[in-house]
């Protein structure tokens, strides 16, 4: 049995339960596995070495509104080579890269909308994902065929139109706040839980086309929705969020629905966290590459059900 016929079931169902909301978030995300062995060195006597094999895991998982898991709607899983490529990046194009995963995550999204033509499914992603390719694949379909995207921004793009030099993020802080929002932020390793309340712009912003191999990409109009927070407690830095949307956003009202939408995305951390430490996929030991995907492919299910239950436990009757 194969990948492919392990998951069929769970990918049919999943499509069921992202068919029956209004308003689905595919939250995309990478996470490391470790692969770790032990092996005994020839004529060592007990002494061993220690071989580690990583693998790369992105997930694409379907939220609803109320947070609720509600399937893994898309899985790449990949080794990197044993040679460092990260050099080769500005002369290879993007459907030789590693970070490719975002596109073909999206397209696997767009595929799901396709069937689900009365659902709004919305990519969620973190800055890692701040693909400008991503932007124009997702811009050149048009509603409501296409799956929108919303990404927290980390390049520094230039604006256009216009020959002074613009930048993103400089416009941004500069824009007068449309007004304040309230959220509650979840506790993090260097912090505990608060209340946050952030400033909230939103404005359509047009990057200049980006220079590629090949050629430059096509200049590209999203929404910018910037929320910072303007008073932090002492000792702590500001919370600052630039998202770039797909979505028109263009008052405040649409803005504070944008800015928690994002906040979603911290789901799928919760969910990695389930696969990792909950099911140990990290322990599998497989003695094929072929059983050890067999066996992710399936633990991968068992963690859905797992975090599923957590999120909706208290509704259960």
């Amino acid at each position: 049995m194969g990948v492919q016929e392990i998951v069929s079931g769970h990918t049919h169902a999943t499509g069921q339960r992202i068919r029956a909301q209004e308003v689905v978030w595919l939250v995309q995300d990478t996470t490391l596995l470790h692969d770790g062995t032990t092996q005994p060195q020839a004529g060592m006597g007990t002494v061993k070495s220690k071989t580690r094999a990583e693998y790369l895991l992105h997930l694409t998982v379907a939220f609803t509104p109320e947070r609720v898991n509600g399937g893994v709607a898309g899985r790449q899983v990949w080794q990197r080579p044993a040679e460092p490529v990260a050099q080769q990046r500005t002369s290879k194009p993007i459907a030789e890269q590693e970070r490719y995963r975002w596109l073909a995550g999206d397209r696997g999204a767009w595929e799901i909308t396709q069937t689900c033509p009365a659902t709004l499914g919305v990519n969620l992603a973190d800055r890692e994902g701040d693909i400008q390719e991503w932007l124009v694949a997702a811009r050149r379909r048009e509603p409501p065929q296409r799956a929108e995207v919303s990404i927290r921004a980390k390049c520094h793009r230039r604006l256009a139109p216009g020959a002074a030099q613009r930048y993103v993020w400089v416009e941004r802080q500069q824009t007068p706040s449309l007004g304040p929002l309230t959220l509650p932020l979840a506790r993090q390793p260097e912090r505990p839980p608060r209340q946050v309340t952030l400033a909230v712009t939103a404005t359509p912003v047009t990057f200049r086309g980006a220079r590629r191999p090949g050629g430059k990409l096509p200049p590209i109009e999203v929404s910018a929705v910037y929320a910072k927070e303007p008073s932090p407690p002492p000792g702590e830095a500001p919370v600052e969020w630039l998202l770039l949307t797909s979505l028109p956003v263009r008052d405040f009202a649409r803005a504070c629905t944008v800015v928690p939408w994002y906040r979603c995305r911290w789901e799928i951390a919760l969910f990695f966290r389930v696969l990792k430490q909950g099911c140990q996929i990290e322990q599998v030991r497989g003695q094929t590459e072929q059983r050890l995907l067999n066996a992710l492919a399936l633990y991968v299910i068992v963690a859905w059900r797992i975090h599923n239950i957590t999120m909706a436990g208290p509704g259960l009757s």
